[in-house]
């Protein structure tokens, strides 16, 4: 089902105001914060790869791959990124060190500073925080806004136990989806669908966590413009574990902002296989006008 922001915005208050709505936020949060949606993290990815190809050895330069990167990724994205990422591991296999390359992709994301959108969702009472985001821009967001017990509850996919801890005592939770920073070499992005799955096979815990949050809570899903992977991964993977349907009126929903230009027919059929209703709106600023409304509804208490 497609709704305007006017129609939503009733709805989406009620289950906020009752403690039952989380955010999953995507990379379109963090663009104003300087940081590229993530089509723009493929362009940069390739950057870094011409510096790494720049200090090999001619036998272990792979400028033949670079070059086809940067013509055909608008075209084949995921091979490109999985072609990319498979010749740094075969670098790193032959003994050669990639340091600099993570000191590149780590001062790129460090650099960047919490902007409205990370403010505005920091302050508003969500039950849980979902990103799939490597930034910490939401975490420099609760510090500034005062919200430190946020700091104390921020977790990458990898920190079953104390996600299950934080999850069980009812305190909102900053979940990193596919990890920190801090934590991700180059070659090791979630970027295809092999690496979402691979984060599901290798960490059912996890899988079973974010399973429970989306069982016990509608998820507004914002910063997600079509380019972002894995949305329809993660709810026809949550539909599919719990046997989900259209028909079950009573059961939690998603919701997706999008652009009213990004809402093609293929859109609108996955969303509605996938028990996803439509938020459409016309410019940006709207949907930072919409969450800043869910934020006056219900703001999140100051320690």
């Amino acid at each position: 089902m497609q709704y305007t922001m006017d129609e939503a915005l009733p709805i989406l208050k009620k289950v906020l105001s009752e403690g039952r709505l989380s955010i999953f936020a995507g990379s379109g949060i963090s663009v104003e914060s300087g940081l590229p949606a993530w089509d723009g993290f493929v362009d940069k990815n390739i950057e870094i790869c011409e510096k790494l190809n720049e200090s090999l050895d001619s036998c272990d330069q792979f400028t033949d791959i670079i070059n086809d990167a940067k013509i055909n990724k608008d075209k084949n994205l995921i091979s490109t990124i999985t072609a990319l990422k498979g010749k740094i591991k075969e670098v790193k296999m032959h003994g050669i060190n990639t340091d600099f390359c993570e000191d590149m992709l780590s001062e790129f994301f460090f650099s960047a500073k919490p902007c409205d959108y990370h403010e505005i969702i920091v302050s508003t009472n969500y039950k849980h925080i979902i990103t799939t985001n490597y930034d910490n821009l939401l975490e420099q967001a609760a510090s500034k806004e005062g919200y430190t017990s946020l700091l104390t509850k921020s977790y990458s996919y990898t920190e079953q136990q104390n996600l299950s801890m934080a999850i069980y005592s009812g305190k909102t939770a900053i979940i990193h989806a596919h990890g920190k920073i801090a934590n991700i070499k180059l070659d090791e992005f979630i970027l295809t669908e092999d690496d979402y799955l691979a984060i599901m096979k290798h960490n059912p815990g996890f899988r079973l966590i974010i399973n429970s949050v989306f069982l016990t809570n509608s998820v507004i899903f914002a910063g997600y413009g079509g380019s972002d992977p894995h949305f329809e991964d993660i709810v026809s993977d949550l539909n599919m574990t719990l046997n989900w349907n259209s028909k079950g009126r009573d059961l939690p929903k998603c919701y997706i902002m999008l652009k009213k230009d990004k809402v093609t027919p293929i859109r609108e059929f996955l969303s509605d296989k996938h028990r996803v209703d439509i938020i459409t709106f016309e410019e940006y600023s709207q949907m930072k006008d919409f969450l800043r409304e869910l934020e006056k509804c219900s703001p999140r208490p100051k320690p």
